[in-house]
């Protein structure tokens, strides 16, 4: 890469706010690249795979307001990539994801990691293209904007100095379908039980959203991604929307759901099975097909034009009907089972580390997470739903401290998603952040373990053991194992400040018990 186009796309990126880089460099050009950033004061993360990487980036941009950008090489370094480009897409994190690529006069004669990688990334972003010779300053800063315009999501550029390359608009002009809102007015107005539910493109309105809510008297449901946009305190709070049965019982009585922010990707699939009128109030157009024939959309910005409309709203709901609501859900997930379980793990580190910032993983884990840890902040628990995508925790847990170095993490990991990126425990102690992983240890793959017919074989889902405590302490991690309540908290209620590990052996019998209250899904397996 020429010194003048490295030079010339770190000045891209420092105009785009951009404040660190992440990656796995590949040589001379990708150097070329962090070293002109670094000479612009962006730092760089190295992280030890270029999905990874990309999970950083993305979180890191989540919480400052800024694109995640994340360096990697061509071929090789663009496919590992992958998963961290679809995260960020699914899960509407801002990521600019920019690769080494072949120069197009040397493609003719070099086939040695030659991909058409403008075409391989494209599913996975919401634009992909080759960065080129023609204005890169301003080709990376528009192409870095892209990425955090909602909904925000992965946009990748393959370096390519030799040819002009493709060009990134400009933030097009705002929609709207404002030739609804009469229609709304009256449907509102007539709503008696309403139910409000939050999602993850009004995490940015969280402050408005609560003003707006407070006022209205009707309980609300907030999605994982939404997760602290409404106080979790309030009594109006009724707990997670999913897609499941947990909240079905409040939905059957709604004459009237009200979807704020609720973007489609969130909820599992599968039919929607109430029939009450449905209203989407969006920033941007969405798909409206999940949620029945007769939903519909009304797209404008929510402190001008959607949130005024909840005002219309005059529900007669019962005082602390969001809170009576939420309480019986909390209690549907404790069961008699002895043993170490994953809600005790769950209250055991929220009761110890209080409402602090929250990364999760894909896995049976998670389920009992997310209903149980309790917060009253927007931003503070951060999962992958709409990819829900394993390997994310740890990752996300690195991009996460950086962006808030003065705020400690707690990184929730199965096994199995902790296996997948083991590497970045060394990144964790390298960069020595102020993140404590708490391992869900049962050698099981258990959420998949649960959907298995009679008779499956055990193998498929089943590890040998693994000793988490002693991995992260060959690593650099300070780790303790855990095996009830009473260790898990002394051990925490220890930790000062730094990388800390504990490998906590759960019994996993009471997961079939959560998946039937959350889910209702009886387990295959008795």
């Amino acid at each position: 890469m020429d010194k003048w186009f490295a030079a010339a796309v770190a000045e891209g990126l420092r105009q785009a706010g951009v404040q660190r880089l992440f990656g796995v460099p590949g040589g001379g050009a990708n150097l070329d690249l962090i070293e002109a950033a670094a000479n612009l004061g962006i730092d760089f993360t190295l992280a030890h795979t270029e999905s990874s990487a990309c999970i950083m980036a993305s979180t890191f941009g989540r919480l400052t307001g800024t694109a995640g950008v994340a360096v990697v090489t061509r071929g090789p370094g663009l496919t590992s990539a992958a998963n961290g480009l679809a995260q960020a897409t699914l899960d509407r994190s801002p990521l600019l994801l920019l690769a080494d690529g072949i120069p197009h006069a040397e493609a003719h004669r070099t086939a040695h990691q030659r991909l058409d990688q403008v075409r391989m990334a494209a599913p996975l972003a919401k634009k992909s293209g080759v960065l080129g010779c023609q204005e890169p300053s301003a080709t990376v800063e528009a192409a870095a904007a892209l990425a955090c315009r909602p909904p925000a999501g992965a946009v990748h550029m393959t370096l390519d100095p030799s040819i002009p390359g493709d060009r990134f608009e400009q933030a097009p002009t705002k929609a709207r379908t404002a030739d609804l809102g009469d229609d709304v007015h009256s449907v509102f107005a007539g709503a008696r039980r309403p139910v409000v539910i939050v999602g993850m493109d009004a995490v940015d309105a969280a402050a408005e959203v609560r003003t707006t809510l407070s006022g209205i008297g009707c309980p609300v449901l907030t999605t994982y991604q939404a997760k602290g946009v409404v106080a979790e305190s309030w009594d109006g709070y009724a707990g997670l929307f999913t897609g499941a049965a947990i909240e079905a019982g409040l939905l059957r009585q709604a004459d009237l759901i009200v979807g704020l922010g609720l973007d489609p990707v969130e909820p599992l699939p599968g039919p929607w099975p109430y029939q009450d009128d449905v209203v989407l109030l969006h920033r941007h157009p969405i798909q409206t097909s999940y949620f029945g024939e007769g939903a519909r959309a009304l797209i404008g910005e929510y402190g001008a034009d959607l949130l005024p409309l909840l005002e219309h709203l005059h529900p007669t709901w019962p005082p602390g009907t969001g809170a009576k609501v939420r309480a019986a859900a909390q209690r549907a997930l404790e069961d008699g089972a002895a043993g170490f379980r994953p809600q005790d793990v769950i209250h055991t580190v929220r009761g110890v580390a209080g409402d602090v910032t929250l990364t999760v993983d894909a896995g049976a884990h998670m389920l009992v997470a997310m209903a149980l840890w309790n917060t009253d902040y927007p931003s503070r628990v951060l999962i992958s739903n709409g990819l829900a995508t394993m390997g994310f925790a740890l990752p996300a847990a690195v991009g996460a401290s950086l962006a808030e170095p003065s705020s400690r993490v707690i990184c929730l990991a199965g096994d199995g998603g902790l296996g997948m990126v083991l590497a970045e425990l060394e990144t964790l102690a390298r960069l020595d952040l102020d993140v404590t992983v708490v391992v869900f240890n049962d050698a099981t793959l258990t959420l998949i373990e649960l959907k298995q017919p009679l008779g499956a074989d055990p193998g498929a889902v089943a590890y040998r053991g693994t000793d988490f405590a002693a991995v992260a302490r060959a690593m650099g991690v300070p780790a303790a194992t855990a095996t009830t309540s009473e260790q898990l908290h002394d051990q925490l209620a220890g930790v000062r400040r730094g990388p800390f590990l504990v490998d906590a052996r759960i019994d996993r019998r009471s997961y079939r018990h959560v998946l039937q209250a959350i889910r209702g899904r009886r387990s295959q397996n008795p």
